[in-house]
């Protein structure tokens, strides 16, 4: 059971690629790049007086496992087998509502790609064939296998911690999944980046969210994508209006070329950067901005002036305990590392969240999670974890959890 690198510098341990780097061919896990079609400004905010719809709601808890029902026909079935990141008509039921003809497609990369019929993971674009909205606030939902989570906890977690700091960031369930009547199993039911993210996180949901994760090339070899002259026309406009990159170009020209606090600040929320770091050093998020550039989202917020705001994705290698704290990759983390007042920030930031945990109820949530799965994993006839090894992973995380902020005291950041 649960308890409640200078800029230029290139840092000597990177991940495996291997276990975490790209396949030929396979888009981002949020790949809707070449720009959205624009918000309307004065969206209503996490606390507006717009609260979710009650169904997007319901299945943001963790008061019981969300049914998902995917029917896919014949043609579709071939085409998610020859072609898995090509969006094929499906229709699906969640939780008793119904969404006919929506875009379904496989998602992960190596480490998590999964084919046909194995444990795949599930990207629903409720959206991506230009019907009108069926239901406000919910546009996409990612359904992730968990095969690189031994815990089935990680997202739940690390995203929590985001939360904590004040970072926005994607709500996690838990489903059980059949796809054409066989059962899939337990997945975790992860929230997308998208414009419905955008209106229920900022008071205005009008600026440009870009996609940070690497670039794939034709050869199978990859650019890790930053605020640099070599890599930042990698960037992805996921939502917003494209600009070619303007916004993206004038952090890089501010980086290199200006005053870090005057010029970077004017176009990046620094303060807010160093909770995101606070945040990404607590999980020990490997493969993320701050140790890898990479698995990340940058809001350009009207809100905050127009300065850009960074997003968490794809935590499921945090909590690694082999996570070298001082190996700086990103170029933004680098210089706020090197900056008094920067790294000032970045040590309130984790006293605050040593504070807030005390507070929390995350370990509570992450307990009710594991209880509520716990079940239907015994049942989950592709799952590629034993139980023994599910336990043991929890465990780990718990110690984590009661842990980490003593380790962190002590580690110079």
């Amino acid at each position: 059971m649960l308890l409640l690198a200078l800029l230029a510098c290139q840092p000597v341990s990177l991940p495996d690629a291997q276990d975490d780097g790209p396949a030929v061919g396979v888009p981002d896990d949020d790949d809707e790049g070449g720009g959205g079609d624009g918000a309307d400004g004065g969206g209503d905010g996490q606390d507006g007086d717009d609260p979710d719809p009650p169904f997007v709601s319901q299945i943001f808890q963790l008061d019981h496992l969300v049914q998902v029902d995917l029917a896919v026909d014949e043609a579709g079935l071939a085409s998610l087998q020859a072609n898995p990141y090509a969006y094929v008509t499906a229709d699906v039921n969640i939780d008793g509502q119904e969404f006919p003809n929506i875009g379904l497609r496989i998602k992960g990369r190596l480490g998590s790609a999964r084919p046909l019929p194995q444990k795949s993971a599930f990207k629903l674009d409720l959206l991506e064939y230009g019907e009108e909205a069926r239901l406000e606030g919910l546009q996409k939902l990612n359904l992730n296998n968990m095969v690189q989570d031994c815990a089935k906890l990680k997202e739940l977690a690390a995203y929590g911690i985001h939360e904590l700091t004040g970072t926005p960031a994607a709500r996690v369930a838990y489903a059980e999944l059949r796809l054409n009547g066989e059962a899939y199993g337990v997945y975790s039911l992860v929230e997308a980046y998208d414009d419905a993210f955008l209106k229920s996180r900022f008071d205005d949901p009008s600026g440009n969210l870009y996609d940070g994760d690497y670039f794939l090339h034709p050869d199978g070899s990859y650019t890790l994508v930053d605020f640099n002259a070599g890599t930042q026309d990698y960037f992805e406009l996921d939502e917003g209006q494209d600009v070619e990159r303007a916004d993206i170009h004038a952090v890089t020209d501010a980086l290199f070329e200006g005053d870090f606090q005057r010029d970077v600040g004017a176009r990046i929320d620094l303060e807010q950067h160093a909770r995101f770091w606070a945040a990404t050093a607590w999980t020990g998020h490997y493969d993320s901005y701050v140790y890898y550039s990479n698995n990340y989202r940058i809001y350009f917020d009207p809100g905050a002036g127009g300065r850009g705001v960074f997003l968490p994705w794809d935590p499921d290698w945090a909590f690694e305990a082999g996570t070298p704290l001082h190996t700086i990759y990103g170029g933004i983390t680098s210089a706020c590392y090197h900056d008094t007042t920067c790294r000032g920030w970045l040590q309130d930031a984790l006293a605050d969240l040593e504070a807030d945990l005390l507070d929390a109820d995350l370990p509570a949530r992450m307990e009710q999670a594991a209880d509520l799965i716990r079940p239907a994993l015994e049942a989950d006839p592709k799952r590629e974890h034993s139980m023994d090894q599910i336990n043991a992973c929890q465990g780990d995380l718990d110690r984590w959890f009661r842990n980490r902020s003593g380790e962190l005291r002590g580690s110079g950041l």
